[in-house]
């Protein structure tokens, strides 16, 4: 094999690679819970033992809703801290989905605007402005997990 053949195969190969889905490197992504509501604000997060921000811990063939949320910039109405932050908008649910329906964030944030209207996109794990918690307008569902994303992370079905 000459060395261009080498190459085509090594890029092809690399191609590949990147393009393997969470089903492929594990299948599993992230999900979070309602903890809590009151006076028109809910408290959401990864509460351990039960996610796993790293790696995600819900398999991918699960169906689940997705978290979205439109921040508006809403003034917090609560008191906050790293993990209890505010994400300055309004959150809702939507219709339950596989988590690898989606190849790309950008394909999940397109999702959301489907379901809510312009400004929807996935909530993200740091969207209250710390980590593992935050609040935001909205009373969503209490019995079902949800999808969520996490940038930096490889632990979403669509990374």
């Amino acid at each position: 094999m000459n060395v261009r053949a080498v190459c085509i195969a090594a890029a092809a190969l690399t191609l590949a690679l990147s393009a393997l889905s969470a089903t492929a490197a594990g299948g599993k992504g992230v999900t979070w819970r309602k903890a809590s509501h009151a006076n028109g604000v809910d408290k959401i997060g990864c509460f351990n033992p039960e996610c796993d921000a790293y790696q995600g811990e819900t398999v991918c063939s699960a169906r689940l809703p997705v978290l979205c949320l439109k921040q508006d910039g809403s003034p917090s109405p609560v008191p906050t801290d790293f993990y209890n932050g505010w994400a300055k908008g309004n959150i809702a649910l939507s219709r339950a989905v596989r988590g690898d329906s989606f190849k790309s964030r950008a394909e999940a944030d397109a999702f959301c605007r489907a379901e809510f209207g312009q400004g929807y996109r996935v909530g993200e794990h740091h969207d209250g402005g710390g980590g593992w918690g935050w609040q935001a307008y909205g009373n969503i569902d209490d019995t079902t997990r949800f999808w969520v994303t996490v940038d930096g992370q490889p632990s979403s079905c669509w990374n």
